[in-house]
């Protein structure tokens, strides 16, 4: 039974009720799913002209891309009270202009989700929606409900309350991070005060799998769909409680939410984008993530989530106009990208070695990984405001990427001067928490404004260096930078050291182990070693060779190792048959040239100030 056959009395019994509150009374029932596609109903609220534009979002917070959500939208009709059809003209693939509209009483149309529809001729891949911001239907399984995907306004109505009543399978239950929601078997009814956090609240349906832990004062569902049931949410919520809880200390002890919620989908196929990831709101997360096991996941997990849980401060609570009075159809960007997502992403991995999570060296290793990544893939002079204000058009769409490389390197410079202009007792931490304050949730600040506010709250050299590196196109200047907490930094390092062999590995899937591939890349030592394409690492000097060892396993060697000493390493090799033996490969220790890019490498004799620079940044103890 569609919508367009419910009774007169149920359409009328609708429409009275949203006239008494004037809001938007949207009915979807998750019982009445096909192909991928659901009916949606709405009465409306009351409208006193005619000709009024129904609009569907054509971009919202969190993509930076232009998606036309109304792409995804079908037989979409309009009645008034008394069962009429109105006529409309649809002006353009988001918007539905309703001649009669102070007639109208309620709207019907249909919805496909966004994971299971093929691109049309004339579309291409930017086209595709990326899941954790898109929707799934699957029916009797799994509802993930971005709410832009279902939902849509009247343009200049975004103020009005919006109720959802939601029809939904035995036993379902309703992930989010909302918390106004009667609930009753079969059917919840969801309000919310304006479209701005409709569109901030996305939904998963399905049996639950929820864990619920507390944090700063704040309640955080963890709940993951896996149709393999290969990971639970209790694994999920083990894997990031420590990350969680040393965000609460790295954010001054308390939370600035109630609820919020980490909302898994954990894929078992290719996902249409073929990319996975995350999507930040206000007050939950969305993911779609490979179904891998459990020994792989964890860290991904653990990096991912604490970059999305922090956008509960930007920009939840620090943003620009452009993000606080946010156009679904016709969007203003801000200047600020490095904020909100650079800032975000250096604090993802800045907290875990602040409070112990991961050691000085690998938080080294990713800021290298950050620096290899904006200077190759990226145009690293590019101006990151001019990107920022301009990343949809195809000019600079490209370059949205590097807000997560040159970003977050940006805010790792900012970090560093802020301590070191403050003798370590001042950082990104601090400003967050000052911004926050003369900011907030309801007030927004002037794009403008923006280096000027912050160099008031901070230092003279601080508004320079937004004004030049950030505002301007020069590239970072990290040997200055370094040398404020005692590191050397040298763009290209030449010098002999101890060698593993230089080759490149990742880890299989299938049996767990490290596998050798680009051999032909390998240095002097590797060859002579004898390691193959496809070998598989079972050892290391006897040692077990794993995805949770092998990192402490090559820093041992390369630090304790002299020349001379033995090298064992036992692998597993296939011959040209596929059969499968151990080989034993030995070599005595020696050390080769290399070549390091952005090296950095601390220095013992440093002065009073740098140390305290350093002991601030990095969270050392003053010994």
């Amino acid at each position: 039974m569609t919508f367009r056959h419910f009774s007169l009395l149920t359409a009328l019994f609708g429409y009275f009720i949203s006239i008494a509150d004037n809001g938007y009374h949207y009915y979807i029932d998750l019982n009445h799913c096909d192909s991928n596609e659901i009916e949606v109903k709405l009465f409306t609220p009351d409208l006193d002209v005619d000709g009024k534009d129904f609009m569907f979002p054509a971009i919202v917070p969190g993509t930076y891309a232009v998606y036309n959500f109304g792409r995804f939208i079908s037989g979409f009709h309009a009645f008034s009270a008394d069962g009429k059809e109105l006529a409309f003209d649809q002006k353009d693939v988001n918007t539905y202009k309703i001649n009669q509209s102070s007639n109208l009483a309620y709207i019907t149309y249909r919805v496909r989700d966004t994971w299971h529809t093929p691109l049309k001729p004339g579309e291409n891949h930017d086209d595709i929606v990326f899941e954790p911001a898109g929707s799934n239907l699957e029916k009797g399984k799994n509802f993930f409900l971005n709410t832009h995907c279902f939902f849509g306004y009247f343009k200049g109505m975004t103020d009005r309350n919006f109720e959802i009543e939601v029809n939904k399978p035995e036993g379902f239950y309703a992930s989010t991070g909302l918390s106004d929601i009667e609930s009753s078997p079969g059917r919840d009814v969801i309000k919310v005060y304006d479209y701005h956090r409709l569109i901030d609240s996305p939904i998963m349906y399905c049996l639950p799998d929820t864990t619920f832990v507390e944090v700063g004062g704040a309640r955080v569902l963890i709940s993951v769909y896996s149709p393999n049931k290969k990971i639970k949410s209790d694994y999920v919520a083990r894997n990031i409680a420590e990350i969680l809880d040393a965000q609460r200390k790295y954010l001054g002890g308390k939370l600035p939410v109630n609820k919020y919620a980490f909302i898994i989908y954990l894929n078992d196929k290719p996902t249409l984008s073929g990319n996975s990831g995350a999507l930040e709101h206000s007050y939950s997360s969305t993911y779609a993530l490979p179904e891998m096991d459990t020994s792989y996941i964890g860290q991904t997990m653990r990096d991912v989530a604490a970059h999305e849980f922090f956008h509960i401060v930007t920009p939840l609570s620090i943003h620009s106009d452009e993000i606080g009075n946010f156009q679904f159809n016709e969007p203003l960007m801000s200047k600020h990208l490095w904020l909100y997502e650079g800032l975000t992403e250096y604090n993802a991995h800045h907290v875990q070695e602040m409070y112990g999570l991961i050691d000085i060296s690998k938080f080294i290793e990713v800021i290298k990984e950050k620096m290899d990544e904006a200077v190759k893939q990226y145009n690293d002079s590019l101006s990151f405001t001019e990107m920022s204000q301009h990343v949809l058009e195809p000019k600079y769409h490209s370059q949205y990427n590097n807000v997560y490389a040159k970003g977050a390197l940006i805010n790792m410079c900012l970090d560093i001067m802020l301590r070191y202009y403050s003798n370590g007792t001042y950082g990104t931490q601090n400003l967050m928490r000052d911004l926050a304050k003369k900011y907030g949730k309801d007030r927004s600040f002037q794009d403008d404004s923006l280096f000027y506010e912050i160099e008031k709250i901070t230092f003279p050299e601080i508004g320079a260096f937004l004004r030049d590196y950030v505002g301007g196109n020069k590239r970072l200047p990290f040997p200055q930078v370094f040398q404020m907490v005692g590191f050397q930094y040298d763009a290209k390092l030449i010098r002999n050291e101890i060698s593993y062999g230089g080759f490149a590995m990742g880890f299989s899937t299938t049996t767990n182990r490290a596998v050798l591939f680009e051999a032909g890349s390998m240095d002097a030592f590797g060859k002579k070693m004898g390691f193959k394409d496809a070998d598989e690492i079972v050892t290391f000097n006897k040692k077990s060779f794993t995805m949770d060892s092998y990192r402490e396993i090559l820093l041992s060697y390369l630090e304790n190792s002299k020349e001379g000493d033995k090298l064992e390493v036992l692998v597993i090799r296939k011959n040209k048959k596929g059969k499968e033996k151990s080989k034993l490969l030995k070599g005595k220790v020696k050390k080769v040239q290399v070549t390091t890019l952005n090296s950095i490498l601390p220095e013992e004799n440093i002065s009073r100030k740098q140390a305290l620079a350093r002991r601030g940044w990095l969270g050392l103890k003053e010994e």
